[in-house]
């Protein structure tokens, strides 16, 4: 089943859910060209990535991390959309570590998704609690460019996620953090004036055989 609406990483339902999200992929086919970006360093404060020596720094909790698959494609093009994407993809897991959009989402994500998961950082805010442990983003693949838009569709597995108290980080998921939840993502990207591929739309297939 896809969901389209916003879900959440709590106790209550998926206990060891690291990530959600809903703001509807794009079904359309097409071939067109991608247009490259150009990098430039964001404002936080951790240490790049070790390929990309303009990459953004990410500013992890000390339990906490994305763990994204590189993806190279030997297409200058598609590398720079999948490039984005994987930092988006850190992005929003570091924002959940922080309770808030950080710099890097700011930059990474457009609406509606960014309104859809500005929204669940507040509630996790409110709630006192925050995302811990390992999310694994995988088979990373560009599928069609359009007007300035891209289609990436991956695979996130949310198994090593759980959730912890923001304040003493004690383990609050109501399965111990042990559910083993794979999901298929379809995500639109939109090219920035500045060149920087931002997520826009965002939706997923729970418990896909793809991603097995």
């Amino acid at each position: 089943m896809r969901h389209r609406t916003l879900g959440r990483a709590t106790a209550a339902a998926l206990g060891a859910a690291l990530l959600l999200t809903a703001c509807g992929g794009s079904d359309d086919e097409g071939t067109d060209e991608i247009v490259g970006a150009e990098k430039k360093n964001s404002a936080s404060p951790s240490a790049p990535a070790e390929e990309d020596p303009d990459a953004p720094a990410f500013d992890f909790p000390g339990d906490l991390k994305a763990d994204v698959e590189p993806a190279d494609t030997g297409d200058e093009k598609k590398d720079a959309v999948l490039r984005d994407q994987g930092y988006a993809l850190s992005a929003m897991v570091e924002s959940y570590g922080r309770q808030k959009a950080t710099a890097n989402f700011e930059r990474y994500w457009q609406d509606p998704a960014y309104t859809t998961y500005v929204k669940d950082f507040a509630r996790f805010a409110d709630e006192g609690q925050r995302i811990a442990g390992t999310g694994r983003y995988f088979n990373r693949e560009v599928k069609q460019v359009r007007d300035g838009s891209a289609l990436v569709v991956f695979c996130e597995d949310q198994s090593d996620g759980y959730v912890v108290d923001a304040g003493t980080g004690k383990n609050v998921s109501a399965d111990g953090g042990n559910s083993a939840v794979v999901r298929l993502y379809r995500q639109t990207l939109t090219r920035t004036d500045d060149g920087t591929w931002a997520v826009a739309e965002s939706d997923w297939t729970e418990g896909d055989g793809t991603c097995r």
